[in-house]
């Protein structure tokens, strides 16, 4: 720089690395001087936008690819005069450029009107180019520091509306760098709100929940000092917080004009509300109450909270959606776990082979674990044992239920008749259960090994088809509730002789309940009508039509499980 330049006896001068981020807290710094001299507040606002539009530039232009680059900053109030200057590394704007600063064509392009404005504001610019850098120092007279520099009204709207943006977008940035490093959605609203209060003439300044906040947002925020439920306050705040467009007031009468009691708000003077959404969310409404009744609601302090509103549902949405990410990864890590416990546990196990009965099991999950299952077995004398089950709920808890009731299927096989083998399951999933609300349907059948006879029984599990020798059909009803609820429950055996050419088909809900259009009972009766249609053709050719049906109603995965255990008993 040029070493013949004195600096003034009372300057304040500090050198920072070329970085935006640590331009705040030395303009506030110089807003706090800037208070104590005898200006007014319009100066004041143009001396922040002088600052800004210096440093600014000294970082982004002057230290421009400049490695470990330096800025440095400084200013000085003397008797009749406020200079501030910066200093930068590189050559500084060209000479044309500040002898005769003209705004730029584009009205909306986003730089080059900073040389107009300084030039119109300042009573004299001072460049200096040095073999280390450029300085550029800003000097404005006031006589006696107490007479106010009028300024073109258009100049003054400009630099009026540039600070407000600047204070702004200033802002933005702190609070999304914040909204990044906070611990949590109440740690950074806490903080935010904190702040805008420190800076701006309300005395409070809370959010008010909507009545549909998401409850992950809720829980977040109920235990918040500055969090208001509309649930538990009175209608005239339901009111606030409902509110999709934003509300200012400047005495009590704008309110009772709206249909709002101003009592509600324990401070019936002037204030806003400001909606609080993310896209299509409704968070509810930021509300601002002002201090006293001598400062106005000024543009720019509506217009931060405006920002503060739009970062507040940002981070609202951003919380309700991790979490229900959060909740996803944890379902889906519970269903992998699901499917690992099904394979290793429940696969479909193919059926004893017998010249006396031939078996087909068919299924299809509506997820990849299914709350559906079934199996066919022989016991020790060689009777052949089917079952057919569907347990309540889907994932971990459904897969170890039916895991459970294999074991025990397999263990009590030679209980005499099926209703016995169905009493021994349900004792012990009671006793495995305790008190949890958790059941199973299910369908047995004992089929002597010379395939002479039958019995059967249902626990809850929905009717049994079974067709005779000469295709008449029958419906096999439950005798009596779901496995896992009552303890002590006694179930009926239905015998059934056998002369060969029957067909039973054991299945699950899922199996008529995939057109939601039609019913239950409707659906019911479409599936008897197929499955008469296909009586004496291939069980394979049956399910591959039922398949077929499901798909085209509801897509390629079904909306429930499907499965069915066809038994034929042969000639």
């Amino acid at each position: 720089m040029n070493a013949s330049l004195p600096l003034p006896a009372d300057v304040t001068r500090y050198r920072i690395p070329a970085d935006a981020e640590l331009v705040g807290p030395l303009r506030d710094q110089f807003a706090t001087a800037l208070s104590a001299a005898n200006i007014s507040e319009a100066e004041v606002r143009s001396w922040l936008l002088t600052f800004n539009e210096l440093v600014f530039n000294a970082i982004r232009h002057g230290a421009s690819g400049v490695p470990n680059a330096e800025v440095t900053i400084e200013w000085c109030f003397e008797e009749d005069v406020i200079r501030l200057a910066t200093e930068d590394p590189g050559p500084g704007p060209p000479d044309s450029m500040l002898r005769n600063p003209t705004l730029p064509d584009d009205p909306l392009a986003e730089s080059g009107r900073g040389l107009f404005l300084l030039h119109n504001f300042a009573d004299e610019l001072r460049p200096f180019r040095g073999h280390k850098g450029f300085r550029f120092e800003v000097m404005k007279r006031y006589p006696g520091m107490g007479r106010v520099m009028d300024l073109e009204p258009e100049m003054e709207r400009a630099l009026e509306e540039l600070s407000i943006c600047y204070e702004s977008l200033s802002i933005f940035y702190r609070l999304a760098q914040n909204l990044q490093e906070s611990s949590g959605l109440g740690a950074f609203i806490s903080g935010a709100l904190g702040d805008f209060v420190r800076m701006h003439p309300f005395q409070r300044v809370f959010l008010l929940g909507s009545v549909d906040m998401p409850a992950t947002v809720f829980d977040a925020l109920k235990k918040e000092p500055w969090f208001l439920n509309s649930e538990d306050a009175g209608r005239s705040m339901q009111a606030f917080a409902a509110l999709k467009q934003e509300c200012v007031w400047e005495n009590p009468e704008e309110l009772e004009r709206r249909g709002i009691d101003p009592g509600a708000l324990r401070h019936p003077s002037a204030g806003c509300a400001i909606p609080v959404n993310a896209g299509d969310m409704h968070f509810g409404s930021l509300v601002a109450l002002r201090k006293s009744e001598g400062n106005s609601l000024n543009s720019g302090s509506l217009g931060i909270l405006r920002t503060l509103s739009d970062l507040c549902g940002i981070a609202c949405a951003n919380s309700h959606l991790g979490q229900l990410r959060d909740q996803s990864q944890k379902k889906l890590g519970e269903l992998e776990i699901a499917v690992e416990i099904q394979k290793s546990l429940l696969p479909i196990l193919s059926p004893p082979v017998s010249s006396k009965w031939k078996i087909r099991i068919d299924h299809e999950s509506s997820l990849q674990v299914a709350g559906d299952y079934a199996m066919a077995k022989t016991d020790s004398k060689g009777n052949l044992v089917t079952a057919i089950i569907d347990v309540m709920g889907k994932g971990v808890s459904a897969a170890l239920l039916a895991s459970i009731f294999r074991t025990t299927f397999e263990l009590c096989l030679d209980r005499g008749t099926s209703a016995e083998l169905l009493e021994a399951i349900n004792a012990h999933l009671c006793s495995q259960l305790g008190d949890l609300t958790m059941f199973i349907t299910c369908a047995i059948a004992r089929v002597d090994a010379a395939g002479k006879t039958m019995d059967f029984s249902s626990a809850g599990h929905c009717r049994t088809l079974l067709y005779g020798k000469d295709g008449g059909r029958q419906l096999l009803e439950p005798s009596g509730p779901p496995l896992g609820l009552i303890p002590d429950m006694t179930y009926a055996s239905e015998t059934i002789p056998l002369r060969g050419g029957e067909r039973m088909i054991f299945l699950t809900d899922g199996c008529y309940e995939w057109d939601r259009t039609t019913g239950a009972e409707a659906g019911w009766q479409r599936f008897l009508e197929l499955a008469d249609a296909y009586r004496g053709r291939p069980a394979g050719d049956f399910w591959v039509e039922l398949m077929h049906r499901i798909h085209t109603a509801s897509g390629p995965t079904p909306e429930d499980d499907c499965t069915l255990l066809t038994l034929d008993i042969l000639p």
